[in-house]
């Protein structure tokens, strides 16, 4: 293996020679406060004075209001996804001859994937992922949150993270997937490891130190596929390799479905986890809606929508520029890479009436861009709406009087 999504750019030039610096853009820093301590303040910011402008921080172009994050993720005449999951830090040469150097096949999957490839993936996929197989799964996780509220509900205070929403979007991914639970942790963990060498800003040390667990982490996926293969059972995994089986479609084959599962077990439980974490630390801080919720469970789903989109848990995603494009009398050049800021757009004026307030009742609350827009919609939506509404149905049912220990600070 000579390239893939992980080593394209290792050689490519920075685009800051030849790209203005603005003062915004040159403030932007995603890894330091004050922007992990307070986004939506730049986020604001960013929308009123310069929604188009060059980090020379992270090599991107930074997009932030509504219209124009909707149009990136819609169009795939001008935008590819191919960088969607390329590292933001290039990781050094060692760490990629440890990769290429392994038996595994890596490729895109469905967030960095343009078509027709992703065409022939989605549909692949879409054809299992039924809202059939999301009803079959509403009676485990409502069995799964309320073993773990049992475990808890009679402690006069408790970490809700680490007790309740850190393992249980694994324990319902994994059965669905066809994963044991005794692997909770070390994929947690893997997860952990995958995210900071895609998004962080990590040293060549620290790249290389993490090298072992990704690359155990790929390998896992591999040898669930063949381990299923061998074995079915009724989980989604099975099902993908009893329908490749049967219709051997193009652009499918065994390798394919591993990277998917390596694309699934990331997007499917990390992003759950903080999302209901967003979400209830949120509703409780405006007590009238938790309150209203508790008294009328009725208004919990468009809850959930206005959740995702005032606290997304995924806040930006990437694009790059198949040809010179121009936003706000800004060009942006062939070739640029793309910060879409999803957690902007979602608190766009323009689009959200008093779009910072926190508003259960919202009507058009499922416009957020959260999920993404168009071919790349997150395949797992309806999961992850299902898992926030039991969350809060059962929260909601069994502990209504339920308060914030006062003075936190959150990470």
């Amino acid at each position: 293996m000579v390239e893939n999504v992980y080593t394209q750019r290792l050689t490519a030039d920075r685009a800051d020679g030849a790209c203005p610096v603005t003062a915004l853009g040159e403030a932007f820093n995603p890894f330091t406060d004050p922007y992990i301590s307070d986004p939506y303040a730049f986020y604001a910011r960013a929308r009123a004075d310069e929604p188009v402008f060059y980090s020379p921080e992270i090599d991107h172009w930074v997009v932030s209001r509504y219209e124009h994050v909707k149009a990136m993720l819609q169009d795939t005449e001008q935008y590819s996804s191919r960088n969607a999951q390329t590292p933001i830090k290039p990781w050094p040469p060692e760490a990629v001859k440890l990769l290429t150097a392994q038996e595994f096949r890596l490729m895109p999957n469905l967030s960095n994937n343009d078509p027709p490839s992703h065409t022939q993936v989605r549909r692949f996929l879409n054809d299992a992922f039924t809202p059939k197989r999301i009803k079959w799964l509403e009676p485990h996780v409502r069995r799964i949150v309320n073993e773990a509220i049992d475990a808890f509900s009679h402690k006069p205070q408790v970490d809700l993270i680490k007790e309740l929403f850190y393992e249980t979007p694994a324990r319902v991914l994994f059965t669905f997937l066809g994963i044991p639970e005794s692997d909770i942790e070390r994929v947690k963990a893997w997860s952990a490891g995958r995210a900071l060498l895609t998004w962080g800003k990590l040293s060549d040390a620290e790249i290389l130190a993490q090298m072992p667990t990704f690359i155990a982490y790929i390998k896992y996926c591999y040898d669930l596929v063949d381990r299923l293969d061998r074995e079915p059972g009724d989980d989604y995994t099975s099902e993908l390799l009893h329908k490749l089986k049967a219709e051997q479609p193009e652009g499918m084959d065994k390798d394919r479905i591993a990277i998917t599962i390596f694309g699934l077990l990331m997007a499917g439980h990390e992003t759950t986890t903080n999302q209901s974490g967003n979400g209830l630390r949120t509703l409780l801080q405006h007590r009238d809606a938790w309150e209203a919720l508790c008294q009328d469970p009725g208004l919990i789903p468009n809850a959930v929508e206005e959740i995702i989109r005032h606290e997304s848990s995924v806040v930006a995603w990437r694009r790059v520029a198949k040809r010179p494009v121009t936003i706000e009398g800004i060009t942006i050049p062939e070739g640029a890479q793309i910060l879409v800021l999803l957690g902007a757009a979602n608190r766009d004026e323009s689009q959200f009436a008093d779009a910072e307030r926190f508003d259960i009742y919202r009507k058009d609350a499922r416009q957020h861009v959260s999920f993404g827009h168009g071919i790349h919609y997150c395949l797992g939506a309806p999961l992850a709406r299902l898992e926030l509404k039991i969350f809060l149905e059962e929260l909601t049912r069994r502990l209504p009087h339920m308060r914030l220990v006062e003075g936190q600070r959150y990470q």
